[in-house]
């Protein structure tokens, strides 16, 4: 007799995979469009999609200050967004403000403008991202408790980081075209 151990998990599936598993864009693409059809739903466990994109932002936070070019905030890592505020401009614009720990040191605020691409969401079409405020000296500073949302700087240049994030493929391409080659 022959016995053949046919076996079907979910886990081994191509077209399941577990959230945790996700890039942190994607997962906060996918909150933002449950979010913006239903401010006040909630998941499984009872967490706000708000609650939810705040926590994400703390992981987002720290992958962007691992892009800022100077070096000036290499010792930053976002230990929690303790304010957010979700805005949506247009059925795939967002803005998220608030302010975030930074590390146990003091409190920055951030203001970061998305884009979600209308034709799928693992990646932005367009993400601007804002930390931090600047002191009197250019450099950056940390606020103390109290409502840092409300000074948070006007201008990019105003900003301890502003950068403009773009997907791989785009960046590729707009690199290839500033070497004037054919995309």
């Amino acid at each position: 007799m022959t016995f053949c151990h046919l076996e079907y998990n979910i886990c081994d599936s191509d077209w399941f995979t577990p959230e945790y598993k996700l890039p942190i864009e994607t997962r906060l693409a996918k909150c933002l469009r449950r979010w913006s059809s239903d401010p006040s739903a909630t998941e499984i466990g009872g967490q706000t999609y708000e609650q939810k994109i705040a926590l994400l932002l703390e992981w987002f936070i720290c992958e962007c200050v691992g892009h800022e070019p100077t070096g000036k905030l290499r010792n930053w890592w976002s230990d929690g967004v303790i304010e957010l505020r979700i805005s949506q401009q247009s059925r795939d614009n967002y803005n998220l403000a608030g302010v975030t720990w930074i590390g146990s040191d003091g409190l920055a605020p951030f203001d970061i403008d998305v884009k979600l691409n209308p034709e799928n969401d693992r990646c932005f079409a367009n993400c601007i991202f804002r930390l931090g405020l600047l002191d009197h000296f250019g450099l950056p500073a940390l606020c103390e408790p109290g409502h840092p949302v409300e000074i948070r700087a006007r201008r990019n240049r105003d900003w301890a980081m502003a950068v403009e994030l773009t997907p791989p493929e785009e960046a590729e391409q707009c690199q290839a075209l500033k070497d004037g080659l054919r995309v």
